[in-house]
């Protein structure tokens, strides 16, 4: 059986009357990453500070590797790393600096050479020794996660991590946290940036007006969901007759380019069936399904109300 890191059972929260989130309940998986979607207003925020107490929750439960938050905090806590909102750092100071002074917060002891380890692990040492304020967005953001993962936590926590960041960062951050995950360390990541949780997490969860809508993991996502297909062949018309036999709608065509939209698993029997009509395939490329398709089926178009 999967280890589960992180358990949130009918966790809500209320201000007033109002109730800005109702009884979500999910888990995190050792070794997974784990994406958190809604639109601006969700909750998502709102999930993330009550799973480490920087807001109380009114009701539910939240454990870490095992451990109740409410009744152990401190043995809870341990076990994350978490960036919420923008890292924050003593500009003045080097990166080194700054990381000692969060390692000195720690409960763990951190040796000397886990300083070394973190600050290659996210391509940092050649700027470890200079101040902060000549940092880019990016380094203080690898610089973040340094502080984040120093302690070697199960679970890291991160909110809107890739805000700001160039196309080059976001790929290097991708690289990362997927590195980490295949090492076993657990990540809840939150965004509105939908491509970037489709490249990055195992599964993901929709937020709506505080309330769990749906979990799906990425597999169940492109294997259930339709896809789009461009397809070019030698004959173009003997290949829409085969299609149509197939009730295979076909969208477009240019010249001998077809455009269909069908299930994904459906794709080898339409190659089997041109190739059995002697009709040659110059090209077949499956255009990923959209999880913004998804998203915005699931959320009314991304709208609050």
């Amino acid at each position: 059986m999967t280890e589960t890191v992180l358990q949130l059972d009918n966790v809500s929260k209320k201000i007033g009357q109002k109730e800005i989130v109702h009884n979500i309940s999910f888990d995190v998986r050792k070794g997974e990453v784990f994406g958190l979607l809604g639109p601006n207003g969700a909750g998502k925020t709102t999930i993330i500070r009550s799973i480490v107490r920087l807001i109380k929750k009114t009701s539910g439960e939240v454990h870490i590797s095992g451990v109740n938050v409410d009744e152990n905090f401190k043995d809870a806590i341990k076990n994350v790393g978490a960036i919420i909102e923008n890292p924050e750092f003593y500009m003045y100071m080097s990166g080194f600096n700054n990381l000692k002074q969060f390692a000195r917060m720690s409960r763990k002891d951190i040796p000397q050479e886990r300083f070394v380890e973190i600050v290659e692990q996210v391509k940092l040492s050649h700027a470890i020794h200079n101040k902060v304020k000549t940092y880019s967005l990016g380094m203080r953001q690898r610089l973040g996660l340094a502080q984040a993962l120093i302690h070697e936590p199960d679970l890291l926590i991160l909110d809107e991590p890739t805000n700001g960041l160039d196309p080059q960062g976001m790929r290097e951050f991708r690289e990362l946290i997927r590195s980490l995950a295949q090492n076993g360390t657990s990540v809840l990541i939150s965004s509105h940036l939908l491509s970037e949780i489709q490249q990055i997490t195992d599964r993901f969860a929709i937020i709506n007006h505080g309330k769990l809508t749906h979990i799906e993991s990425m597999h169940e996502l492109e294997k259930e969901a339709k896809v789009t297909i461009q397809l070019e062949v030698s004959d173009p018309e003997a290949a829409k007759l085969v299609l149509e036999s197939l009730d295979i709608e076909i969208k477009a065509q240019v010249e001998q380019q077809l455009t269909l939209e069908l299930a994904s698993d459906f794709v080898p029997e339409i190659a089997r069936s041109l190739v059995k009509a002697n009709i040659d395939i110059l090209e077949l490329a499956k255009v990923h399904v959209s999880l913004e398709d998804r998203f915005l089926a699931l959320t009314n178009g991304g709208e609050t109300k």
